[in-house]
């Protein structure tokens, strides 16, 4: 999951700092993850929670809608209408996870969901971003081959 793939002087600062920020708390929820595998959390939930998460991340990395500045020459990120939705559904599924959640699991099983969750939302995220990004630079590049030929 490196950006410096995705090119950082074609990225606005703010979209880079996300990203980054993003990475950071992933890796750290993932090996939260992990450590409650080891501690005896069920291998399976886990697996289910990250692939759930991780479902949401992809939807939820839509919230900002990621086009390309001509002025600027970077890759840049507002949140439009349906981003603002998205962004209230997320808002939403916060708070409505930990008390789903809470309701039929306790203890250290409902952390390690909510942690497992978290995770792969933020995973999703990411690779939304990255998708989203990659999808830009394949465009430009198109669009660059139809204007030199």
């Amino acid at each position: 999951m490196e950006i410096k793939n995705l090119g950082k002087k074609f990225l606005d600062k703010k979209l880079y700092s996300r990203l980054r920020v993003l990475i950071l708390i992933s890796a750290a929820l993932t090996i939260a993850t992990i450590y409650e595998v080891i501690a005896g959390f069920s291998i399976s939930v886990a697996v289910f929670s990250l692939i759930f998460g991780f479902l949401v991340g992809l939807i939820v990395s839509r919230m900002y809608h990621l086009s390309w500045d001509d002025e600027t020459h970077q890759v840049i990120s507002n949140m439009d209408w349906i981003g603002a939705i998205i962004f209230l559904c997320y808002l939403i599924f916060i708070v409505g996870r930990t008390l789903i959640v809470g309701y039929w699991v306790q203890g250290t099983d409902y952390f390690g969901i909510i942690i497992s969750i978290t995770a792969g939302v933020m995973i999703g995220r990411i690779t939304g971003t990255r998708h989203s990004i990659n999808k830009i630079k394949k465009d430009l590049e198109t669009l660059k081959k139809s204007l030199s030929v």
